[in-house]
C-alpha cells in the first residue's frame, strides 16, 4: 500500500481505523486488571494480549501498578514477552474471580473490625486525651454475627494462583 499519495486527513482516518481494529480484537481469553494508582483502584478489562500489554506499559510501577487476573495459561511462558509490576494470577472464570474477591473482602472487613475493637478495648480505660476520638460503631455481637454468616456461607471458588516467576538477582548471570 502506497501511503505517499494520501492526504493528511486520509492518513489520520486510516490510522484511526487501524487503531480501532487493533483495540477491538478479541483473543478469546479473559483479562481482568486491577489498576492501582496513587490511592485509587479501578478495574480494566482488555480484550486481547495486545491491550493488556499496552495497559501494563502505561502503568510501569512509578505511576501505578496493574494486577492481572486471567484464564490465559500462555502468560506463564517467557516467550509471551509480558511484563508488569503487579501480580499475574491464573483464574478459572470471571465468576470464580468475583466470588474470590467477595470472600477476600468479607474476611478482611471482619478482621479489620475485630482489630479496631481490640484496640478500643485496650485504650478505653486510658484518660480521655489518650483515647481515640471515636468509639467503633460496631459491637462484638455484630462481628460474631458476621463471622457466623461468613462461616456458614458456601464459598465456591478456586483461589487464583500466581503465574509470575520470581527469582533473585544472584540467580541471574
Amino acid at each position: 500500500m502506497n501511503l505517499d499519495k494520501l492526504t493528511m486527513d486520509e492518513l489520520i482516518s486510516l490510522r484511526n481505523d487501524i487503531q480501532g481494529r487493533i483495540h477491538s480484537y478479541t483473543d478469546g481469553y479473559l483479562y481482568i486488571c486491577s489498576v492501582r494508582q496513587f490511592g485509587s483502584v479501578w478495574e480494566e478489562k482488555p480484550s486481547s494480549l495486545y491491550g493488556l500489554r499496552e495497559l501494563c506499559d502505561s502503568y510501569y510501577g512509578d505511576n501505578g501498578i496493574v494486577d492481572v487476573y486471567t484464564n490465559n495459561p500462555n502468560l506463564e511462558f517467557p516467550e509471551m514477552e509480558f511484563q508488569n509490576y503487579g501480580d499475574v494470577m491464573f483464574i478459572k472464570s470471571e465468576d470464580d474471580y468475583r466470588e474470590w474477591i467477595k470472600h477476600t473482602k468479607s474476611k478482611n472487613f471482619i478482621d479489620d473490625v475485630t482489630q479496631r475493637l481490640d484496640e478500643w478495648d485496650e485504650k478505653k480505660d486510658l484518660p480521655l486525651r489518650y483515647r481515640p476520638s471515636f468509639a467503633p460503631i460496631w459491637t462484638r455481637e455484630d462481628v460474631n454475627e458476621w463471622v457466623t454468616e461468613f462461616e456458614s456461607k458456601t464459598w465456591d471458588f478456586t483461589e487464583p494462583r500466581s503465574m509470575k516467576k520470581y527469582f533473585e538477582e544472584d540467580d541471574v548471570e
